[in-house]
């Protein structure tokens, strides 16, 4: 989960009619469908798969509108975070908010603007590592979210949004230039904690993301905040999306890929190997059940990574599925005994507990089957954007489920 996205024009479309299911559509193409406000059946809508030198190894999902504010901005589809973050500079104008956050006048508590409501809340997220990622810092707000293009469009309820304007690298604390990628788009099945100024946890813990909480709290995956209709389970399914060079940031430069499923029902998981999630996480000291939703892990226990060529080993843990990360990271224990590097060359398999197997041969440089040996205790191993180039990958909120194919 390491990245950041763009901009659009008029008002959002809050129907309750829905897009066609399937790669196919019964409209010509050139004909936008009606955005989805309740997920009548499963339904597909474009993700963008790009690489390129400046944006790295990512699939693209594109907001349309932050309440009535009409946007364009490619958010980084992610399966290794929840929630939503968006560069505040490209949706409200330069006397609400700059590089240097946003403008509150004195004793002022929240900023309304076109359908958001900005809380006086200084926050941070952090992704890609506490030491090696990068920080996002701005304010906690609540809107309804608009996402896809004219291939078909979704609306959510109102959610909260972690609405940055600062990007600063965690080894160094310094500023670092906004990429094209202009926020995340969290979808998994756990929940990630907004850290706010001067906030202490509670003896009860943390609480969800609402209008009327004060101080850190936790927000759950974008599709969450969706309707979906009877015997429509919640959950998404991503189909195979190969990488395409591409430049997210230019105006048809990248081509959609209809690779992206929205309501899941048991047509759609045929032929899945899958495991149940353990919810709450053990480590995990949030509320149980959020939207109406249980909280559930991330990563799966009790996966074993197998390294064979010039260097060999065996490493059994926890593995997370992630999009967001652009290569493979294997994170070592300390005192295992596996290899330090996986040279180019060397064949990785990756079995679950379900018995489902993904196997690649390690690249090298930027290439998605490039291969991160580290020693790391705690943290969990990283199966990242390269099986979603190949393989197909759901998770089910309702069912409490994650499958692979």
């Amino acid at each position: 989960m390491q990245g950041w996205v763009y901009r659009l024009a008029t008002g959002i479309i809050l129907t309750h009619l829905f897009g066609c299911g399937g790669s196919g559509s019964s409209l010509p193409a050139a004909v936008p469908r009606p955005a989805v406000t309740t997920v009548q059946q499963p339904t597909t809508v474009n993700l963008y798969p790009s690489t390129s030198s400046s944006d790295g190894n990512r699939l693209f999902i594109k907001v349309t509108g932050v309440g009535a504010a009409v946007v364009s901005m490619p958010l980084a589809f992610d399966t290794g975070s929840a929630g939503i973050t968006l560069y505040a500079p490209d949706i409200f104008p330069s006397n609400l908010v700059s590089t240097g956050g946003f403008t509150f006048a004195p004793g002022q508590t929240s900023i309304s603007y076109k359908g958001i409501t900005v809380k006086n809340q200084l926050g941070t997220r952090k992704y890609g590592g506490a030491i090696t990622g990068r920080t996002q810092t701005g304010n906690i707000g609540y809107a309804q979210v608009t996402f896809g293009d004219s291939g078909g469009e979704f609306v959510t309820t109102v959610m909260p949004v972690f609405l940055y304007y600062l990007i600063t690298d965690n080894s160094t604390g310094q500023p670092v230039p906004v990429p094209h990628q202009r926020g995340w788009f969290g979808v998994n099945d756990a929940a990630n904690l907004i850290a706010v100024a001067g906030s202490t946890e509670p003896a009860a813990g943390h609480t969800a993301c609402t209008s009327g909480t004060s101080g850190s709290c936790y927000v759950v995956s974008v599709l969450k905040y969706l309707s979906y209709a009877a015997g429509v389970n919640a959950g998404f399914k991503v189909d195979p999306s190969p990488l395409q060079s591409c430049d997210i940031a230019t105006l048809g430069s990248c081509t959609p890929s209809q690779t992206l499923t929205i309501g899941l029902d048991n047509s759609v998981e045929t032929g899945f190997s899958e495991v149940k999630l353990s919810c709450p996480p053990s480590v995990y000291s949030g509320p149980g059940n959020i939207e109406g939703y249980s909280i559930c892990q991330m990563g799966i226990p009790d996966t074993t990574v197998t390294l064979s060529g010039a260097s060999s080993g065996v490493l059994a843990g926890t593995v997370l599925f992630d999009s967001g990360t652009p290569s493979m990271v294997l994170n070592v224990p300390t005192g295992a005994a596996f290899p330090a590097s996986a040279p180019p060359g060397s064949s990785v398999m990756v079995e679950t507990p379900s018995g489902f197997t993904f196997s690649y041969t390690c690249g090298s440089g930027s290439e998605v089957t490039n291969t991160i040996v580290r020693p790391d205790s705690t943290a969990e191993s990283i199966v990242g954007i390269g099986y979603f180039t190949t393989n197909s990958f759901f998770i089910d909120f309702t069912s409490g489920a994650e499958g692979w194919r």
